[in-house]
């Protein structure tokens, strides 16, 4: 009995440590969330896959090694005659010395066959005189080859000169680089913010459930005055209603922002990287000092030199620039050195020998476009015409990301306005509802006067939070526009 009482305290304890509370910074969580998020996983991953291609498009530059080989199982050999063959056998004494050439007139009888009767030599059917020898060379002793044919090779490929192919097929994979790099600062940038306004919602939030509960409490509070005073005749059955109905309604109230409060908890969670049901206390409240006004020039010139989008853009008319050079090389002529090294077998530096024989061979390779109907022509229109799409965007995006910037400063400076205002709105209605209050002790006020003030209390300091809050998230935003986030 015991032992089970012991277990059972130890998964009470386990239990308890597991849902305890975890306390986060805003700090903390956007780093969790820059850890965590799986689009900052996948912005990670395009970047290795970026740099991985500019590693392989370095490589070109270098001399490239290959071995090959073949094996070939023939049917037939191959026949160096169509058919037999018969050869003339010249005399020396027909020989020109001084030329070393066959002469027929220098020693025709030993040369011909001569009629008798004519003293002419003998001709065939096409009239061609015909010789006292011949040598024989039958058809079948002139066939060369082996059922069985190997062939093996190292090959080394340098290019030397190829229009400049190479040099901006690297360049563009090191702008694709670039190009992955800002797109994940861009991330970065756009989870940070998410974060913060998650964050910051649910600090808000959070102030929003004591507010109610802190409504409920002056409610409760006048309910019992209320019941008193019924039950004393100075007050009517229907302001004791009046009370009970607010007080009904601001626990319903209360249920809707803790049901809040749990929502944007998860959703925290969520882009953070905890589990949804963890529970987390936040250590950042609303209240901050406050900028009474910004400058909106010097944002501009900030988000021009640091947005990730300008970054991104000035890689892809990077990108489109040496697109241009790529196509333009075409036109170019390509030279390469090769060296190889071959065996062969049956070795044909050996009589076609049933044995493996080798030899190295060194050249360059020239190759010169010269006409396909214009092909490279209408290329590089095209990549002339994605650069200039490519600078009409930047042109594009530079204005809109002023425009940013100049809402997000009006908006800044507006949020600043707010929450002085609601700041003092909250000390008025404060003021108002002591004021009620002690009126309504006196006899002075009816209860739906108490009502009103504290409605007006609640809703004043409700305007309060939501202002605070829209300025911490105008903060981040103007961080976000100028690329300092």
């Amino acid at each position: 009995m015991k032992r089970l009482l012991y277990i059972f305290v130890l998964l009470v304890l386990a239990d308890g440590v597991s849902n305890a509370q975890q306390l986060l910074t805003v700090e903390q969580c956007r780093q969790m969330a820059l850890e965590h998020n799986q689009r900052m996983l996948i912005a990670g991953e395009h970047v290795q896959a970026a740099t991985s291609l500019k590693s392989s498009a370095k490589t070109q530059f270098f001399p490239s090694v290959s071995a090959n080989g073949l094996y070939m199982r023939t049917n037939k050999k191959f026949s160096l005659f169509e058919n037999d063959l018969f050869l003339p056998v010249i005399p020396y004494s027909a020989i020109d010395p001084s030329t070393g050439s066959f002469n027929p007139n220098l020693d025709p009888a030993n040369t011909f066959v001569i009629n008798p009767s004519t003293l002419q030599p003998v001709t065939d059917a096409n009239g061609n005189p015909i010789f006292q020898n011949y040598t024989w060379l039958p058809k079948d002793q002139a066939e060369v080859g082996y059922k069985n044919v190997y062939t093996a090779g190292v090959s080394l490929t340098q290019p030397i000169f190829t229009g400049g192919k190479i040099r901006e097929t690297y360049r563009i994979a090191k702008y694709g680089e670039n190009l992955a790099r800002a797109n994940e600062a861009a991330e970065r940038s756009d989870i940070i913010y998410k974060t913060e306004e998650a964050y910051w919602r649910v600090v808000a939030v959070g102030e929003k459930v004591k507010l109610v509960n802190a409504s409920i409490q002056l409610l409760e509070k006048l309910s019992v005055d209320i019941e008193n005073f019924y039950e004393e005749g100075m007050v009517i059955q229907n302001d004791l209603l009046k009370v009970k109905v607010k007080l009904n309604e601001a626990q319903l109230n209360l249920v809707k922002v803790q049901n809040g409060l749990a929502l944007s908890k998860m959703a925290l969670c969520q882009q953070v990287g905890l589990p949804l049901n963890q529970e987390i206390l936040l250590a950042d409240s609303l209240v901050a000092s406050m900028d009474t006004a910004v400058i909106m020039q010097s944002f501009t010139d900030t988000a021009l030199a640091k947005r990730p989008e300008i970054e991104m853009l000035n890689q892809t008319i990077n990108i489109a620039k040496s697109g241009v050079n790529l196509m333009r090389s075409r036109f170019m002529p390509n030279i390469g050195l090769s060296a190889n090294y071959m065996l062969f077998n049956p070795n044909p530096y050996n009589g076609f020998s049933e044995n493996f024989g080798g030899d190295w061979n060194v050249g360059v390779v020239l190759n010169i476009p010269i006409f396909h109907w214009n092909d490279r022509g209408h290329t590089l229109k095209a990549a002339h015409s994605e650069q200039r799409v490519a600078e009409l965007k930047m042109d594009e995006a530079k204005e809109l990301i002023s425009l940013q910037v100049q809402q997000a400063v009006y908006q800044l400076n507006e949020s600043v306005k707010k929450v002085q205002m609601a700041e003092e709105n909250l000390k008025q209605a404060e003021e108002n509802l002591k004021v009620t209050r002690n009126a309504f002790d006196e006899g002075k006020l009816k209860t739906s006067d108490v009502l009103e003030a504290q409605t007006l209390w609640q809703n004043a300091y409700s305007d309060l939070i939501d202002a605070r809050m829209e300025y911490r998230l105008n903060i981040t935003n103007l961080k976000k526009v100028t690329g300092t986030l």
